[in-house]
């Protein structure tokens, strides 16, 4: 191990091998699907003295005849004697050697048989400083987030971005998003309150099975339609990382993740908290399905009156018949929302 240290202030570990060493490979050697698949990747990109690569099937992690032949056509052309194949022996040292520049970051994914290409130092480094630089996550999320891109890359050389759409949203912006994609209303998301962030995979590179190499999205869409439940693996890389750092995720949203556990938060109850914490109005909320439903007095002390849902408060549309006093809850809401560090969790 070595490291490197970036001007933006981010000390990396850097592994002096291109990717994590294989087991033995080959007759009498515990076949393991992600070294195979690895091997069988360098051969279908290292061509023989004909310019025809070796492998030419599609990778599927097995030692079949197809990959044997390949690899002893390999050791024949290189004049290479070695059964089985060993990590750092001259059948791996001359296929790395012979891998053209462009594959030279070649890896596999430990337990699968996903082939992707490592970042760099440099773009891990980026994504730490852009979450560094962020002023609008709460400071223990925001260590947690930059740790996790930190050991992401370390373990994997994978870097994880925050999508475009997955820093600290605006109330307003949730109003804009539909109810497929998520139920909660204006004020009723921890990413309100600066601890949630979807943290993807964006330009993560790939080889398929047939040895096209891809280049993905924040939400890895291309390898979940070619990989279907493999490419979960991806995902589990991620989160076994993200758990070990206390974050959390909910359940239908991948890459979102979260400083407090979804099943000892109520988001429409932790609102009314904040609400009251920061107004002049009480405040009441009854959940009826996936919807909350608030009743409020109205800042008359006396008197709990429906007023709708959080959607139908932040756009002028709650349940009384007064525009001023629709107005007036509305901005309790924005008084809210521009107090949203003062916000806490309640189950």
């Amino acid at each position: 191990m070595r490291q490197l240290r970036h001007g933006l202030g981010v000390t990396l570990c850097v592994c002096s091998l291109a990717w994590a060493l294989p087991a033995a490979v080959g007759e009498g050697a515990a076949n393991a699907p992600e070294d195979v698949t690895l091997l069988q990747a360098m051969l279908r990109v290292v061509k023989g003295p004909g310019g025809r690569p070796y492998v030419s099937f599609r990778m599927d992690g097995e030692l079949g005849a197809g990959t044997k032949l390949a690899l002893a056509a390999f050791q024949r052309d290189n004049k290479i004697v070695e059964s089985p194949v060993k990590p750092e022996g001259p059948t791996w040292t001359a296929l790395r050697a012979a891998l053209p520049g462009a594959y030279a970051g070649l890896r596999v994914l430990p337990g699968s048989r996903i082939v992707y290409f490592e970042a760099t130092a440099a773009e891990a480094a980026k994504s730490i400083y852009e979450i560094e630089s962020y002023g609008e996550f709460e400071t223990g999320f925001q260590k947690q987030i930059v740790e996790m891109v930190r050991r992401m890359y370390e373990e994997h050389r994978i870097v994880l971005w925050i999508t475009l759409t997955g820093w600290r949203r605006a109330f307003g912006t949730q109003a804009t998003i539909s109810r497929r994609a998520s139920w909660a209303g204006p004020g009723e998301s921890t990413h309100h309150y600066g601890r949630a962030c979807d943290l993807g995979f964006r330009d993560f590179r790939w080889m398929d099975a047939g040895g096209m190499v891809r280049t993905d999205t924040d939400w890895l869409e291309k390898m979940s339609r070619e990989l279907g439940p493999a490419s979960w693996k991806m995902w589990k890389a991620r989160d076994t990382i993200a758990f070990s750092l206390g974050l959390f995720k909910i359940a239908w949203e991948g890459v979102h993740l979260q400083a407090v556990e979804d099943e000892r938060v109520n988001n429409a109850r932790s609102l009314v908290k904040l609400l009251e914490k920061t107004g002049g109005m009480k405040w009441e909320v009854e959940t009826k399905g996936r919807v909350a439903h608030y009743r409020c007095d109205l800042g008359r002390g006396k008197g709990m009156v429906p007023v709708g849902t959080a959607q139908e408060i932040w756009t002028g549309r709650a349940l009384v018949g007064d525009a001023a006093m629709r107005k007036a809850l509305r901005e309790e809401f924005e008084k809210a929302e521009r107090n949203w560090r003062a916000w806490e969790a309640v189950e």
